[in-house]
């Protein structure tokens, strides 16, 4: 019998050097592409992207630690990649010596984050286009039921938006993660009804990392209210909570009505601040109610519950809560090499944070969640990493 899924990690990311994805780029704006330089005097690394001047490298990289907020390096004293910053087959060894068995790769921050920077549209979508590629052909092709990439969708408009989904699915990739609204703002409109509904015409599954949109704004003031004052309104006591403004934004777009299947999973959200939250949107929405004039057919919390997938990494507190919340909607990831993390020591943390809960909802935690919203088959054998 092969190689089985037994514990998937819903949020991982490849911080590798710009130069691999770099190459993908079209010749014509490689020139503009972020670079990583070495600082002096054992300062570490750190990237140069335009518009966004020297960014300096630490928590991404991290890896078993010690942590760092700056001079962190992609290479060990050797001159060799550190961990998480490798090629493929070198991931698959660092997810065995973790002991799992598959990751949703997110993008590194360096290239989704601050590629906004970049002013020319032509030149931003050919570092997100050959981002994609690479993800997809170069990395994620040496073990596709293994390495899950999440490709990343620009944000200068709906139809480039489209674009890149589409493109995305045909590169056979696992996921797409947002930084916006498909239509490129901080806000819903209703061009995006095309994205949502394209997504699920051709089974995309969609994972923001921590979230997307726009912050909340200030509490409400003032006649007729907006949407997206609606949405301050009943997020005025947990505004800053990801991802709990861009749900108030979808749901008071009526999002979720029109398109009832429309799932998403929020990776890396803290999942032990999700009590609190959904009870204050839910209180402020019915409070203020007489003013906003805004009908739901379920409060906001339901749909936290039936339409999306919360991502947890180390935070044992949340597996206490069971009395405030469902757990059914966890996702554990391992979120290497990020600082946060549980690499190499996943399994014992699994061992003993989880020690607690019934073996079938640790299962469902640890697995079943994050495989069920990628489509995974759990009975396939599963490809092995390769001879040293």
């Amino acid at each position: 019998m092969g190689r089985k899924y037994k514990i998937i990690s819903g949020d991982g990311h490849i911080e590798t050097p710009p130069e691999p994805w770099v190459a993908r780029v079209a010749e014509e704006h490689r020139n503009r592409a972020p670079r990583l330089v070495r600082l002096p005097e054992g300062q570490g690394d750190a990237w140069v992207v335009e518009g966004m001047g020297i960014l300096h490298t630490g928590q991404n990289i991290t890896g078993r630690g010690p942590v760092r907020f700056a001079h962190a390096s992609y290479f060990d004293d050797d001159g060799n990649p550190a961990e998480g910053t490798g090629d493929a087959v070198s991931r698959l060894r660092e997810q065995d010596l973790d002991g799992i068995d598959a990751e949703l790769l997110f993008p590194p921050v360096f290239a989704t984050r601050f590629i906004t920077g970049i002013s020319d549209r032509e030149a931003y979508l050919a570092m997100v286009q050959g981002y994609n590629t690479f993800l997809a052909e170069d990395y994620c092709s040496v073990a596709p039921d293994r390495l899950l990439g999440a490709a990343f969708i620009p944000i200068c408009g709906i139809d480039d938006a489209i674009a890149e989904l589409k493109r995305a699915r045909e590169l056979g990739l696992a996921a797409v993660c947002l930084q916006a609204f498909p239509n490129g703002s901080g806000g819903p409109t209703p061009d995006d009804d095309r994205f949502w509904e394209t997504a699920l015409e051709m089974g995309m599954p969609i994972s923001p990392h921590i979230t997307f949109g726009d912050t909340a704004g200030p509490p409400p003031k003032g006649p007729a209210p907006s949407d997206a004052k609606v949405a301050s309104g009943m997020t005025q006591h947990v505004g800053g909570v990801a991802p709990g403004y861009t749900m108030a934004q979808l749901i008071i777009d009526g999002v979720f009505e029109r398109f009832p299947e429309l799932k998403f999973h929020f990776a890396e959200i803290n999942c032990a601040t999700l009590p609190s939250m959904l009870f204050y949107m839910d209180r402020d929405f019915d409070g203020y109610n007489d003013w906003f004039q805004v009908k739901l057919p379920k409060p906001p919390s339901q749909y936290f519950y039936d339409d999306c997938l919360m991502g947890m990494i180390r935070e044992p507190l949340a597996l206490h809560m069971g009395e405030f919340m469902p757990l059914e909607w966890f996702a554990w990831a391992s979120d290497f090499p990020h600082s946060v993390g549980t690499y190499p020591n996943s399994v014992a943390y699994i061992e003993e944070s989880f020690a607690h809960l019934d073996p079938a909802l640790t299962q469902r935690i640890v697995r079943d969640n994050i495989a069920e919203f990628l489509g995974l088959d759990l009975d396939a054998d599963i490809t092995e990493t390769p001879a040293a």
